[in-house]
């Protein structure tokens, strides 16, 4: 596999082991509604998985079907009027605003993605930005801000 999954069948593999799950786990974690069989199918090619099954299983991982369909998962790190976007992961995390539960998620995917382990600061990508924006139902600028004024980020 290579470091950047290009395709749907990498990528599929890439968010399975970044959550430590073996095929045999996604069986058993989904209760048989997801066979090792077939995901294994999915993950190396031998099998086409439609957008429904895509989605579904996306949703089971608890990772934005976006991720599926990135050309470059090394975008450059998007910027707030030419300063790098910080979040301060510790303010997220002890936060009990219910609009941040999918944050928190999505953070979590993300360090784990990028193997980034320090639970403190989470420098974002143009594309993290977006999905955030996309779970907040904001756009990126309004995001932006918004992480801002929350004081979610560190300056």
């Amino acid at each position: 596999m290579t470091q950047n999954p290009t395709s749907t069948s990498e990528k599929l593999r890439a968010i399975r082991k970044s959550k430590g799950w073996s095929l045999q786990d996604i069986e058993r974690i989904s209760k048989g509604k997801w066979k090792a069989v077939v995901i294994g199918s999915y993950e190396r090619s031998d099998r086409s998985i439609s957008l429904k099954k895509a989605i579904d299983l996306m949703k089971f991982y608890e990772v934005p079907i976006q991720l599926l369909f990135e050309e470059d998962p090394s975008q450059s790190i998007k910027t707030i009027n030419n300063k790098k976007i910080v979040l301060d992961q510790r303010r997220i995390k002890n936060s009990t605003k219910p609009e941040l539960e999918s944050l928190k998620r999505l953070i979590s995917y993300i360090s784990t993605v990028r193997r980034d382990w320090n639970g403190e600061v989470l420098s974002l990508r143009s594309t993290d930005l977006q999905f955030i924006a996309i779970l907040l139902n904001l756009s990126d600028e309004q995001t932006s801000d918004y992480l801002r004024d929350e004081s979610l980020t560190i300056n």
